[in-house]
């Protein structure tokens, strides 16, 4: 009893912390829409435009008034590029339903190699997003909770922070919409009521601007150049990081998708160019200094709605935006590794859906990441801002000069519009990646420039490595005639022996049909003429598809679909097991499991060692024999396949 109370009780525990399983046939049901898309996939464009006057202005006062004067065009500059990045994103949701935002648009028309870079660019922005997010929301509260001005305790919270991130996520989609929606459009709300206000003061009673920035603005006497309004452009697109989020989660809007998708892109745009705008004008009437402990939102806040309770709502409504912001890599990062998964440029385990129907490996790899990060760079988030925006202004660059490439080998009707839109968009945003580069490269930025190309090196090894092995593993008909031979050759041996007399029972677990699969079904019907291929169908098209070569190829064993409507692979297959160990016709039963064993020790990571685990668990908890079936790959024959 006591093992089974032990069970119950995690499986108890289990549920109340992620949830119960869902079903596979469900997951429409567990999709969004807008209202639930804001909050998911905004919260990091919508927190952005909160720190973007604060960044347009420090480089501007170098100027001066004249600074002040020509923040309205830096503005104007950016929001035309947030116009084009829109209609980038707008088309690319439009062609692609499956997602994949930058990382598919540049695989698909600029070739490999492009691909692999806007896939590196996009999961190092979700990675530092996470990490900045949560570092700077926790900075902003140290005023209030001084136990947190400790380095050691502020890392402490930046971590507790992001493991409540994750279990949120690994709750599901729906879960998080909801969880989420009060506190950001509660923001929301809030800026609009900022802005609007602050237009209405201004119109009606007029501005008087800050006494004591006038000496200060007085001393700045520098001309201003074009890099200073450049650098201050480069600079105020921190206010687009997250524009990328909605094209990447395609998948994850109710029916019609693409459709709700761009509905949804473009609400979160109306809302980034009203708070942007209407912040930035506001504080350069009130000619505003932004300091790293007076934000220009909060000096906005004292200013028009003074020490009120609009302001305090504003001021919680910033430290939770910012922790929230970090939610759109946890949706973004987990379906981009899914699909360059699916494109065998990253390990498959990120390929399949957790029980809440989300993607738990790509949710429990940018957790860990992010908590390494926050302990290697001790939660401070100067440290770690020139690492951020680089990578996503690569992927802006790389979807606007892919859809113009496609746009001009296509030329659909009234291309050039579009042309001129895309190249736009790749040209600015390649700019601002250029000036980004410059100017932060000593204080960091130089990292990133190593990372990425590493990161681009890794996927093409994944790549490599994956297509080795199918020409390894892949059965020639050769393979499949000497296979059937032999299962008749063996079952000619048997013919005058009553299959009565066999009490063995043989399973082998199969996901597809290929060497090694044939080798293990071989030597199963060598003992015994009792013997299944079992194959959990937690995906019915790679059932449907598993079926198909099975009878195309003529295979003489039976093949057993275990239906897993959970998806629980591992725990179908034990009672499955179950239900035959129970079966008084069999005095045996033998599990043999098929095991590829990688050329080099270190291929091993690429597989989610599933048998390993089936061998553990049967050990402990079954009564079944357990055999393995090595295949050690001929890898020097791999290029006569």
């Amino acid at each position: 009893m006591a093992p089974a109370n032990s069970k119950l009780f995690w499986l108890r525990f289990r549920t109340l912390i992620f949830g119960h399983p869902l079903t596979t046939q469900s997951a429409e049901n567990h999709k969004i829409g807008i209202f639930g898309g804001i909050p998911v996939f905004g919260s990091d464009v919508i927190s952005s435009q909160g720190y973007a006057p604060d960044a347009i202005l420090y480089v501007l006062i170098l100027a001066g008034t004249a600074g002040y004067a020509a923040s309205m065009k830096v503005t104007g500059a950016i929001v035309l590029l947030l116009l084009s990045i829109l209609m980038l994103y707008r088309r690319t949701i439009q062609k692609y339903a499956q997602g994949g935002g930058s990382y598919t648009v540049a695989n698909a028309f600029l070739g490999e190699k492009m691909g692999l870079l806007a896939g590196a660019s996009l999961s190092i922005d979700y990675i530092l997003t996470v990490a900045v997010s949560v570092s700077s929301a926790v900075e902003n509260l140290t005023g209030i909770f001084r136990w947190l001005e400790p380095t050691p305790h502020k890392i402490l919270a930046d971590c507790l922070i992001i493991v409540f991130m994750t279990i949120v996520n690994l709750r599901g989609l729906k879960e998080s919409a909801r969880l989420f929606a009060l506190p950001v459009y509660t923001y929301i709300i809030s800026i609009f009521g900022l802005v609007g206000f602050g237009l209405f003061k201004y119109f009606v009673y007029g501005i008087t601007p800050i006494p004591h920035s006038q000496a200060i603005i007085a001393a700045n006497t520098q001309t201003l150049t074009l890099f200073i309004f450049l650098r201050a452009m480069a600079a105020g697109t921190t206010a687009l990081t997250g524009t990328e989020a909605v094209s990447n989660g395609v998948t994850a809007f109710k029916a019609p998708a693409q459709k709700r998708a761009i509905n949804t892109l473009f609400v979160l745009g109306f809302i980034v160019v009203v708070g942007l705008v209407g912040m930035v004008f506001l504080a350069s009437k009130y000619q505003l200094i932004p300091s790293d402990d007076n934000t220009i939102i909060n000096q906005l806040g004292l200013i028009i709605f003074g020490k009120t309770i609009m302001y305090y709502i504003l001021m919680a409504g910033i430290a939770i935006i910012l922790v929230i912001a970090a939610n759109t890599p946890f949706v973004g990062l987990p379906i981009l590794l899914s699909l360059m998964a699916r494109d065998g440029y990253a390990p498959r385990y990120f390929k399949n859906l957790g029980d809440r129907l989300v993607y738990s490996a790509g949710i429990w790899t940018l957790s860990i990441i992010g908590i390494l990060l926050i302990i290697l760079f001790e939660g401070d988030t100067h440290s770690m801002l020139p690492l951020y925006a680089i990578g996503v202004f690569i992927s802006f660059s790389l979807t606007g000069f892919g859809l113009a490439k496609h746009c001009l080998e296509s030329r659909p009707k009234g291309y050039f519009k579009d042309l001129i839109i895309f190249l736009f968009g790749g040209l600015i945003s390649f700019l601002v990646f250029i000036i980004f580069l410059i100017t932060k490269f000593t204080e960091g930025a130089w990292l990133v420039a190593i990372i990425i190309p590493l990161l681009m090196f890794f996927f093409n090894g994944v790549s490599n490595v994956y297509k080795r092995e199918i020409k390894l593993i892949k059965p020639t008909k050769e393979d499949i005639a000497a296979f059937n031979k032999e299962i008749t050759r063996i079952s000619n041996r048997r013919s005058n022996v009553d299959l009565s007399e066999y009490r063995s029972k043989v399973v082998v677990p199969v996901f597809d049909l290929n060497r090694i699969v044939l080798k293990a079904l071989q030597y199963g019907y060598e003992l015994t003429p009792l013997i299944s291929a079992v194959h959990i169908a937690s995906d019915k098209e790679r059932a449907e598809k598993l079926q198909k070569h099975w009878k195309q190829n003529n295979i003489q064993i039976d093949l057993v679909v275990v239906d897993s409507p959970y998806r629980a692979t591992v725990q179908d297959l034990l009672q499955y097991l179950d239900t035959l160990e129970k079966d008084p016709q069999y005095s045996t039963v033998t599990m043999v499991i098929p095991e590829f064993v990688p050329p080099k020790l270190w291929q091993n990571f690429l597989h989610n060692q599933t048998g390993q685990l089936m061998k553990l668990l049967l050990l402990l908890q079954k009564n079944i024999l357990v055999t393995s079936v090595p295949y050690h790959p001929l890898v020097n024959d791999s290029s006569k396949e």
